[in-house]
């Protein structure tokens, strides 16, 4: 497959357990959506994001309304962070850059730069200083998870090549507040406009959801450290399978970098996973 557009939903905050490090973060026990589905009980379903896998990535751990799925329609796997920084946006650009033959790069003004044809990077997001260097960037600000969705849908619709990134950002702000109701209500709210998005992508679309950092609610450590969760959609062939534990966000970086072809080096930490999908 043919990639011409790859599509980024950052479910921001949204962990899925413990990493194997978390003891070097004060997030022994962290478990975001293990403690949000448990708080929560068995009305917690996300039918989307189940059907894409998502509960399938915890496979003998399942968790609480989120049982994994016989046939999922996307490919599922969990994400550790390399980097040992503590802050949210560290994970941001540990994703988003990779190593050409010169320097380490975002991702987002080469798609544009090296395009043969009119290719754009969107990002629909609140203000974010990793982004604000990125001159060929298309940024759409917003502040209300409404307005991105908006953005989100007016995007998609369009047949152009390129990338478009959206942080959820109603996920972020209830897990700074504690704010368990909040939380669940912007799950399902990002699980039904996944579900439209699906149904507005083109055949040669890629759909990545992921979450650039997690932070558990019930837990005074921000960001905890956590596994976050990879799901991939490609809409000409919905039948997925597991891509394993990945061992750095920056695989996202290299993957984007391989679908629009990217000079990347051998020196770069992230490895691609675009073979995997086409199998």
């Amino acid at each position: 497959m043919n990639f011409r557009r790859v599509i980024i939903i950052d479910l921001a905050s949204l962990g899925i357990g413990e990493a194997s490090d978390a003891n070097r973060f004060n997030s022994v026990g962290a478990d975001t959506l293990g403690h949000v589905a448990s708080h929560e009980g068995i009305n917690l379903k996300l039918p989307t994001l189940s059907k894409l896998g998502l509960g399938n990535i915890r496979f003998g751990d399942p968790i609480l309304g989120i049982a994994p799925v016989d046939k999922p329609i996307g490919y599922f796997g969990k994400i550790h962070e390399k980097n040992t920084a503590t802050d949210c946006q560290s994970g941001l650009r540990e994703m988003l850059d990779y190593q050409d033959p010169i320097r380490v790069t975002s991702v987002l003004d080469p798609i544009v730069k090296y395009s043969d044809n009119y290719a754009r990077s969107i990002i629909i997001t609140n203000y974010q200083s990793y982004f604000s260097n990125q001159n060929l960037s298309d940024i759409i600000a917003v502040n209300k998870d409404k307005l991105a969705y908006q953005s989100l849908h007016h995007e998609a619709v369009a047949p152009i090549d390129g990338l478009i990134y959206t942080k959820i950002l109603g996920l972020q702000k209830a897990a700074v507040t504690g704010d368990f109701g909040a939380y669940v209500q912007s799950l399902r709210e990002a699980d039904q406009q996944i579900a439209r998005l699906i149904n507005e992508m083109y055949k040669t679309d890629l759909l990545l959801i992921t979450a650039s950092f997690a932070d558990d609610l019930t837990i005074s450590t921000t960001p905890t450290r956590e596994y976050l969760p990879l799901l991939a959609y490609v809409p000409a062939d919905p039948e997925g399978s597991s891509l394993g534990i990945r061992h750095t966000l920056a695989d996202i970086g290299s993957t984007i970098a391989d679908v629009f072809q990217l000079d990347v080096a051998k020196e770069s930490i992230g490895h691609s996973f675009l073979s995997e999908l086409n199998n």
